[in-house]
């Protein structure tokens, strides 16, 4: 195994990266931005490596390898550690020695990783956090861990890795979420400044799919359901005698079934199959959008008339909204008692489990989550901005080149899937889903073109000869020590989406929410209506709200049915020919998409209709790939796993050290063949060994990524001084020249 290094590629010549008309388009960065870190500090991880001693001996052994012969090196015996297979050279027992004195030392050197994860889990924001996350975690793994003063069994060793990786994750992914993924914002201003000690603020929000199980449990209530209204969405079907008799206005059920002539079963029934099929929607609940969807349906279920059953159901409901609302105030002890209420009240209000996906660690599978402000807040100046402006350039315009290339691809792949002719909109969507073949869940499209460095010249050309506007949300990685060090900062490009920074989930502690969508909402009025929002709704906690015309690709709600509400998907027509894929509006004008969600992006029949698209190219390299200044793909190398799965620990640990050895680095993101989410594996670290072993479990090699920007470069710091993993997220919107950059 070699370390990898750099591939430049070559930048282009000032013509290269121009339009037909031979003017560049001007990329322009967002005034608002997103400060994406990590909830609590890197050097926490830090802590948990190895003493110098233990590191000293690993690498002696790691030494005494390189003097074995090649045959020998690469042998199972040396990367299991058993000299007793070798012959009895004196280079081989140089070797078993500092392997024997290595091993002596490491079980008190991974007792003592132990007892530092140990002070990390007894930190009460630690403990909180892994209970929002996951609250059979805490119960059932770290209570007990911290509870245990036995031998470390392999019953032990693997509850203990379980809660390293809660505490990585912590302290090295950027997330957002509650307090341990906290919101932070960005401007664009007249100086250059980092605050550290804003004041943190926390808002618990009832989850989405909890509301919906309350509000249907609340419509099938025979005592209520009389009185609630219903609506038909207009959506397609065939004819239904029930649905004749629903005005357009819409009737309570007791006119329906009046209309009807029709038993209340029989009309419930009916009314339940038209609901399924989205041809009527109840007004009951909260709109798709709606923050506060537990107030909603009070003010709902206040509205219907006086009964028994309606004071009941706005008690529990009252009651269930109360525990939500003391969770944001609660400390450790008070979340406890808190959220098992919270639990227990869900399943009383709608006889359904309060978890789903057995709780993982995500909010989203619980009934509520939470946000909260960070303490951070970054304002950068413009002059800055202007500099980091000119540096993206050429990266950016590689990106627009891929991104044409992928576009053309799925273009292709929906010419060969969907026969040509005309089709409404929900009718194509339909068929593409149930054609979908393609894994959406990766970084890379299956369709996109992969390229070799020496081709970003070629995806630059390529960009010059599409034109028009175009736009990207960036995550921007500054390698500096300090913010003072962002001048001469080495710039990450992490990754390119094809988004808009739109109003969405991500403002929701943003002090102005009109702000933080501005430059997105300024390049769509300027569209004049020629891109169009394909709204598909929340997913669980995350959704986006897009400043334009928006066509509904979701179940409509009682709050869309009004005029000045999202156009309905059968009514816009998509054309398939042999020069295009094209959508329309009902009066016939030509229209792009845009697409709100990372998997539809990437999907063939969603990405033929999206405005043109601006990608993270995939290379064929495992180099470091550098555009002008700006690094565009880190350095990754694929790692066999022989070394990872040896049952001893301490010999996953000596293949840790070899691994840092090759790469020349600490930390490194690590992820096997059927990893969705890269792990951080410290190379110095024995519980790291655990880890690893963990991840290498089934695969042949792991793909592993040096931690760029390294620790060394980690500027956001807290006023302890503690580091912190961070990424900017920021609009990116690039213009003709002519147009308004």
């Amino acid at each position: 195994m070699t370390r990898p290094g750099p591939t430049r590629a070559p930048s282009p010549t000032p013509d290269a990266a121009r339009p037909p008309d031979g003017s560049p388009r001007q990329w322009r960065l967002g005034r608002e931005f997103v400060l994406r870190h990590a909830g609590f500090p890197f050097d926490w991880l830090v802590d948990l490596g190895a003493d110098e001693d233990l590191i000293r001996l690993a690498d002696e052994v790691v030494d005494h390898e390189q003097r074995l012969s090649e045959a020998q090196r690469g042998s199972a015996a040396v990367h299991r550690g058993k000299a007793e297979q070798l012959p009895a050279t004196p280079a081989v027992r140089a070797w078993a020695e500092a392997f024997a004195r290595f091993a002596e030392r490491y079980a008190d050197a991974d007792a003592e990783a132990g007892r530092g994860l140990g002070r990390v889990l007894d930190r009460p924001e630690v403990g909180e956090a892994v209970l929002l996350s996951n609250p059979d975690a805490y119960h059932n793994m770290l209570c007990p861990l911290r509870a245990h003063d036995g031998p470390l069994t392999s019953k032990w060793r693997r509850v203990r890795r379980q809660m390293y990786t809660y505490v990585q994750r912590l302290c090295a992914k950027n997330e957002t979420v509650s307090f341990f993924g906290p919101m932070a914002y960005g401007s664009v201003g007249e100086r250059r400044d980092l605050v550290v000690d804003r004041p943190r603020t926390r808002r618990v929000f009832c989850a989405h799919w909890a509301a919906k199980a309350i509000a249907t449990a609340i419509a099938r209530d025979p005592k209520i359901l009389p009185d609630l209204r219903f609506h038909p969405t207009g959506r397609p079907g065939e004819h239904s005698e029930l649905l004749a008799v629903v005005p357009p206005g819409g009737a309570t059920f007791r006119a329906i079934r009046a209309a009807a002539g029709l038993r209340a079963a029989e009309v419930a029934k009916g009314l339940a199959v038209l609901v399924a099929e989205q041809r009527v929607c109840v007004a009951f609940g909260p709109a798709e959008y709606d923050d506060a969807p537990l107030t909603t349906m009070l003010d709902q279920l206040a509205a219907l008339p006086a009964s028994a059953a309606r004071d009941s159901w706005v008690e529990r409901v009252a009651g269930f909204e109360q525990v939500l609302t003391d969770l944001a105030e609660a400390d450790l002890a008070g979340r406890i008692t808190l959220v098992a209420t919270a639990e227990q009240r869900f399943t009383e209000l709608t006889g359904k489990p309060a978890r789903r996906g057995a709780g993982a660690a995500y909010a989203d599978r619980a009934v509520f989550f939470e946000e909260c402000s960070s303490p951070f807040a970054l304002t950068v100046d413009a002059d800055l901005v202007a500099g980091w402006e000119k540096r993206l350039h050429t990266a950016l315009e590689a990106c627009v080149g891929h991104g044409a290339a992928t576009q053309r691809s799925a273009v292709a792949a929906v010419r060969r899937d969907h026969p040509d002719g005309e089709s409404n909109l929900l009718d194509y969507a339909a068929r593409a889903a149930a054609a979908l073949a393609d894994a959406t869940s990766t970084q890379q499209a299956g369709h996109a073109p992969v390229h070799l460095p020496s081709e970003v010249d070629d995806m630059v050309a390529g960009a010059a000869r599409a034109p028009g506007d175009r736009y990207a949300v960036v995550d921007l990685c500054p390698a500096a020590a300090s913010v003072d060090g962002f001048d001469t900062a080495g710039l990450v490009l992490s990754r390119v989406h094809h988004h808009l920074l739109v109003d969405s989930w991500l403002a929701t502690m943003h002090p102005d929410r009109t702000a933080f969508g501005a430059d997105a909402a300024a390049w769509v009025a300027e569209q004049r209506g020629a891109v169009v929002g394909l709204d598909f709704g929340r997913r669980n906690k995350g959704y986006y709200r897009f400043p334009g015309p928006e066509v509904a690709m979701r179940p409509l709600t009682w709050a869309d049915l009004p005029d000045g509400g999202p156009m309905r998907p059968w009514d816009l027509r998509v054309s398939v020919a042999e020069d295009g894929v094209r959508l329309s509006t009902p009066d016939g004008a030509g229209v792009r998409a845009y697409v709100s969600l990372s998997d539809f992006v990437k999907y063939p029949p969603m990405a033929a209709l999206a405005h043109p698209q601006v990608l993270h190219p995939a290379f064929a390299t495992d180099a470091e790939v550098v555009v002008g200044d700006v690094v565009l793909q880190r350095a990754r190398r694929r790692v066999p796993t022989r070394g990872f799965t040896a049952p001893e620990p301490h010999v996953r640990f000596l293949h840790l050290r070899r691994v840092a050895r090759e790469l020349g680095c600490r930390f490194v993101f690590c992820r096997g063949a059927h990893e969705r989410k890269p792990y951080l594996l410290d190379l110095a670290s024995p519980l790291a060994a655990d880890l690893v072993g963990h991840v290498a479990r089934g695969a042949d090699t792991l793909t592993v990524e040096p931690m760029a920007p390294g620790p060394d470069h980690l500027w956001l710091r807290d006023e302890q001084g503690h580091r912190y993993t961070s990424e900017l997220r920021v609009q990116v919107i690039g213009t003709e020249s002519g147009g308004t950059p």
